[in-house]
């Protein structure tokens, strides 16, 4: 009787028992605040990629093919230290007709297959006839890091619309 009392209120084990139930659960939360931190620090990058291109490329009358290769390079190096293989930039110029202020897209620009699928659509109404915008579209493939432990593979996108600064129109290559 006595043996079985002191079986039933020995505590030496407690501790390791106590760790080995929370240790899944800490480890859980920690990889939980990696990868969420690392989602939206990759946010923030791509919006900042995508108002630094739109702004570089505003900031001129006329633009070159060497310069928006130049400007498509700028917008790389903002995801270090993430890979810069996994984003993709589209530009666009879009320009509204003189006489019925339509868009039109004038010129286009992209790396790593990117693309500004909606240009058109996206500038309706943000300029006067004669005048133009362009368009940028930033994605990044964001691939976890401890696998999908915690969250799958997700696709963070920003599109930038900004008018012309010095002109009313920036001239792209071909135009």
């Amino acid at each position: 009787m006595k043996l079985a009392h002191n079986i039933w209120r020995d505590e030496r084990g407690t501790a390791v028992l106590e760790f080995g139930f929370l240790l899944p659960i800490m480890l859980t939360l920690f990889i939980g605040v990696i990868e969420a931190t690392n989602v939206l620090r990759l946010d923030r990058k791509v919006v900042a990629s995508a108002q630094t291109a739109a702004d570089l490329v505003t900031q001129r009358r006329e633009v070159s093919d060497a310069q928006l290769d130049d400007i498509l390079k700028a917008a790389e190096l903002i995801f270090e230290p993430f890979p810069a293989a996994s984003h993709s930039v589209g530009i666009a110029g879009v320009s509204f007709d003189p006489d019925t202020g339509d868009p039109t897209l004038d010129w286009t620009k992209s790396k790593n297959g990117g693309t500004v699928p909606n240009a058109l659509t996206l500038a309706a109404g943000l300029g006067e006839p004669g005048e133009g915008v362009v368009v940028v579209r930033v994605t990044y493939n964001y691939t976890p890091i401890f696998f999908d432990f915690v969250m799958g593979a997700t696709t963070i996108e920003e599109t930038a619309v900004l008018r012309p600064r010095r002109s009313s129109v920036v001239e792209g290559p071909g135009s």
